[in-house]
Formats: structure tokens, sequence, C-alpha cells
């Protein structure tokens, strides 16, 4: 298969129609293929993916529809530097046990639009997760849950404390590797004072951040909508966002958080004890060996992951909806 051509796809997606199924544009294809999202639909399952326009940006956009009947809708929201194609293994789980997926790639990733990387202020992912939601609230069969692997955690406790959750028809919240602080965040602040006004971007570091070994080299060698540099502007936000939370009054929810005990990328036992007390129903899972990237562990391990996963919904979904 030839290189993915990034820019030509996102300038030739089919923008967003409710009425619209599986798109055949042959760009889209070598999409589908590159990210071995292919076997979802050679399983039975229906996609609709395109570019949508939320407050001025253009999102791409994934629905995904079980091929029999499902059981509710389970929005995803992935981390810092990745995009939904990466969330091959998470989507067929979902389907397979009956969830829909909704999943989009956030301003500045994979395919949609956006400087590289770069966000003012976590609101403004809060903001696109809720006017997206809000745009199709209709079209979602409810219940819903709402699943944030690292930074698309943070990104769903923020919208949370911003805006709260409306009228949706929300049963469960699922925290996979929170971020709250990363590992060495004193140092990042310190460097930010100055290089703020030095720099625009730094140096990406790679980490071994999960123990399948494939998926790390594909990310850092061959993954075409991967960034190399990370924004000065983007760790200022970050900075801000974590003094922000760490002072936010507790939320009455009950989410599940599920925690790798040999993750280097967030200060976990700092991030749960935070977490606990925003949350003070909050159940948390702790993986032994587990890294960073739960959805992209070794096989055994994201095993266990999208079990806790299942186990959670399972029992939410006999429960009243979230206030």
């Amino acid at each position: 298969m030839r290189m993915l051509d990034a820019k030509c796809l996102r300038n030739s997606l089919p923008v967003f129609n409710q009425a619209a199924g599986i798109s055949s544009c042959e760009l889209l294809t070598e999409y589908l293929n590159c990210y071995q999202l292919n076997s979802i639909i050679h399983a039975g399952h229906r996609l609709s993916a395109s570019q949508q326009v939320v407050q001025g940006c253009a999102l791409f956009v994934q629905h995904y529809s079980c091929r029999d009947t499902s059981r509710g809708t389970a929005v995803v929201v992935h981390g810092y530097f990745d995009h939904s194609g990466l969330y091959r293994h998470l989507i067929s789980y979902l389907l397979e046990i009956g969830w829909n997926v909704l999943i989009f790639d956030l301003p500045g990733h994979g395919l949609s639009q956006g400087p590289p990387l770069a966000i003012e202020s976590f609101t403004t992912y809060a903001e696109k997760l809720t006017a997206l939601l809000n745009s199709r609230k209709e079209h979602l069969t409810g219940p819903w849950v709402l699943i944030g692997q690292s930074t698309g955690a943070a990104i769903l406790m923020e919208q949370q404390l911003k805006f709260g959750f409306y009228d949706w028809p929300i049963k469960q919240q699922v925290f996979l590797a929170p971020l709250v602080r990363p590992c060495g965040w004193q140092e990042i602040a310190s460097q930010y004072r100055w290089l703020r006004f030095l720099r625009r971007s730094v140096p990406r570091r790679y980490s071994l951040s999960s123990g399948d070994q494939a998926f790390l080299d594909f990310v850092r060698y061959e993954d075409p909508l991967q960034h190399r540099r990370i924004p000065v502007r983007w760790i200022g936000a970050m900075l801000r966002w974590i003094d922000e939370v760490e002072q936010s009054a507790s939320l009455t929810t009950q989410p599940l958080c599920i925690q790798g005990v040999e993750d280097t990328t967030v200060e976990w036992r700092h991030n749960l004890g935070v977490i606990g007390r925003l949350y003070p129903g909050l159940e948390i899972k702790l993986l032994q060996h587990a890294r960073h990237h739960l959805v992209n562990e070794s096989t055994a391990l994201r095993l266990q992951v999208f079990k806790l996963i299942e186990q959670s919904l399972n029992v939410a979904g006999n429960e009243a909806t979230l206030s």
C-alpha cells in the first residue's frame, strides 16, 4: 500500500450529512487500511465518516454502528499525540459487546483542522466536545458512556466542570490513565517560564508508553498522522489546567478510573488523589505491569482493560442516568 496522503485526504473528506453512510472514497479506504479499521467493516459493522465544522473548526468524526441492535453509544476521546485511527482495538471491542462508537480527532490532531497539537486552553477541547455532542444528540443511540484516554480523560473532566451534561443520557464515565500532572511536571513548569519567550515548540520525546512494541514502532516510524514537535503554548494550556483542576469543587458522578502501575507518563499516584477528591465516588482499578497507553497495551493487558470497561458498562446499564 502506498503511503497515506494525509493532506489530500483532509481536503477530500465528505462533509457531515446524517443520512450518509460509509464513504466509498478511495482515500478513505486507504485510511481504513492504514489503521486496520477495515477489519471492523469486514465484521459487519457500519461506519459514517465525515468532516464536520464545529465552532469554526473542521473535525474528522467517525460514527460506528453495530451490525446488530446496540445497547447505546460510547463516546471516545483520544489522548495527546493520538488520533482516532489508533483506537481500532477499543472501537472493535465496544462494537462486539453491543455499543455504537462516536470518536473524533481533536483539533490539531489526525485529520482534524488546526495548528498541529496546539491549543490555547483545555476549555477549547471541552467546547468542541460539547458542541459536537449537542449537534448529534438526536442521532446517537442512548444511553451514552464517555471514555477518555489520558488527555482525553482530562477533557471529559473539563467538559463536566465547565459545561455539565445538559440533558444528555449519560450512564457512565471511564478514565484511562487520566492526565492531571505529567511526570516531571515541576521541571516542565520551570522550563516553560523561559521557553514561552524563546521558542514556539520543543522536540517530542518518545517513551515506553506500552508493552506492545509493534504499536510503539508504528507511532514513531510509520504513522503518517504523527507530529514531531510540541507547541510551547500547549504546555502553557496544560499547566493552567493543572492549577484549575486541582482547585476545583467536587462532582457527584462516579466514574471508573483504570490505571497502570508502571505508567511513567503521568504522576498517577498524585493524580488519583486529585481525581478522587474531584469525584468522591471514584472507582479505581490498578493494573500491574500496565503502562500508559492502555487502549494499545500488550494483548493480555489490553483485554484486562476492556473487560473492566465492559463490567462497568454492564453495571451502569442497570442504573439510573447520571445527573
